[in-house]
């Protein structure tokens, strides 16, 4: 069975395009209507979401926020797609909760292959955790457990505490951060440091702490009992 699709783009054209070349490998529905696609992304429960950044009603960083509130979608991976954007505007975007950014216009195999490396990479069958102290990742449903109790991350709060555990004791540069979880230059330290002291205030419990080193990066360490 296909893995399906939704995209949300306030240009008709924009969407029947990226129809065009998706539809080989994916079951592709759209909405040109912003306040109507969270009834459908609701009632599709889509494997992925292509957004427009700009769009009258309600904007892509609007929806964006609310999908990512709601527990029963927020592991769809949204991508971002739209043209004439700043380099705050992208960053916001990710800030919000996206998954990745794609400017317009767009190769076609661009396109494809960076929706196939946001879906799910493992087989149906297999769970893949991470673990670290009392501090437990399912890779493929993407939740976070501190002992029994879940903790609600952001998709790139997720990809810093993994990086952070892959990389146990060892210190982890921003400019590392920066180029596996953002994988752009419009990103700066800024932003890695904001979503680490975001990262903190979440893990309550946690018997493991991120250790600043200063005018380089993080290390995770695990906090003696």
């Amino acid at each position: 069975m296909k893995k399906k699709v939704v995209i949300v783009d306030d240009y008709e054209d924009s969407c029947q395009l990226m129809v065009e070349i998706l539809s080989p490998e994916f079951n592709c529905l759209y909405t040109c209507q912003s306040e109507k696609a969270l009834e459908l992304v609701q009632n599709e429960k889509p494997d992925i979401i292509l957004m427009d950044y700009k769009m009258p009603h309600v904007t892509g960083i609007e929806l964006c926020k609310i999908i990512k509130n709601i527990s029963a979608l927020k592991n769809i991976p949204i991508i971002f797609i739209s043209g004439a954007v700043t380099s705050d505007e992208r960053i916001e975007t990710l800030e919000a909760g996206g998954d990745d950014f794609l400017s317009k216009p767009f190769h076609p195999r661009e396109l494809m292959l960076r929706v196939k490396k946001r879906l799910n990479p493992f087989p149906q069958d297999e769970v893949v955790f991470v673990e670290f102290g009392n501090a437990k990742m399912n890779l493929k449903s993407r939740q976070c457990f501190i002992s029994s109790n879940e903790v609600l991350l952001t998709p790139k709060q997720f990809e810093i505490l993994k990086l952070l555990i892959e990389n146990r004791a060892e210190v982890v540069s921003r400019q590392v951060f920066m180029n596996e979880i953002w994988g752009h230059s419009d990103v700066t330290p800024r932003n890695v440091d904001s979503q680490i002291n975001y990262l903190k205030k979440k893990l309550e419990g946690f018997n493991g702490q991120i250790t600043s080193v200063a005018g380089f990066g993080y290390r995770l360490d695990l906090i003696n009992s």
